[in-house]
Formats: C-alpha cells, sequence, structure tokens
C-alpha cells in the first residue's frame, strides 16, 4: 500500500491519465477525477494527503472544490492543495486568498517532473 495519497482532478482525461501514471510510477496511491464535484466526492471518502486540481472546469470549479474541501474541518484545513491550471493567478486573485494553496502552477510552464518534485516537497515539509 502506498504511503501517501493524492486526488487529480483534471477534466483533461488526457492530462490526468499521463499525471497519474507518474505518479503512480513514484508510489503514490492517486485517485483521479474528472471535475469538482466528483472529486470533493473522492475527498470525503478517501481523505487524500495532496490535491492536485485544475481550475476551470464545469459545473464546479477546483477553487470552488478547494473552498469546499477547506470547510471539511481539521483534514480539510491541513490537507496540501496544488493548483495546475491555464489560469494567470492575477484573473483569480480575490478567491485565491482564504484557499491556502499550497502552490500555483501554470500548466504551460510546469512540466510532470515538476508536479512530482512540488508533490514531494510538500511531503518534506510535513515531516517536519
Amino acid at each position: 500500500m502506498a504511503e501517501h495519497k493524492i486526488l487529480l482532478v483534471e477534466d483533461s482525461e488526457a492530462l490526468r491519465v499521463v499525471l497519474a501514471e507518474k505518479l503512480h510510477d513514484e508510489k503514490f496511491e492517486v485517485f483521479e477525477a474528472g471535475g469538482g464535484e466528483e472529486g470533493l466526492k473522492l475527498a470525503e471518502e478517501h481523505r487524500p494527503d495532496v490535491v492536485i486540481t485544475d481550475i476551470v472546469m464545469f459545473p464546479m470549479d477546483g477553487l470552488e472544490m478547494a473552498k469546499r474541501m477547506r470547510e471539511m474541518g481539521a483534514w480539510g484545513e491541513n490537507v496540501f492543495i496544488i493548483a495546475l491550471t491555464n489560469q494567470n493567478n492575477t484573473e483569480e486573485e480575490e478567491r485565491l486568498k482564504d484557499l491556502r494553496l499550497n502552490a500555483y502552477l501554470v500548466k504551460a510552464d510546469t512540466s510532470l517532473d515538476d508536479v512530482v518534485k512540488h508533490v514531494k516537497e510538500l511531503f518534506k515539509k510535513k515531516k517536519k
């Protein structure tokens, strides 16, 4: 059994499958969702250590999903959340303030290896 659980919420199936595979290769247990509502259900069920989410998804976007997760008691307040998006964060600045995201990664500027590296860095912080 994997030491850490990751929830990957991405509406682009191609990206989700490739990134999930990369995370599996690193021995993470990965749960996949194609949208915010499904992601929220999986989060409630599995209480992952890290949530990686796209922002622009319908009907529930990644920021609304993150907001609802933050309201899920102690787990939600402490879960690591990484936004992996094509959005420039200045467009969403107001909504981002209260979410306490652990990373905001722009897809065009971030390789899959970079995403894995960010996840590993979060686990190093957690151990301290």
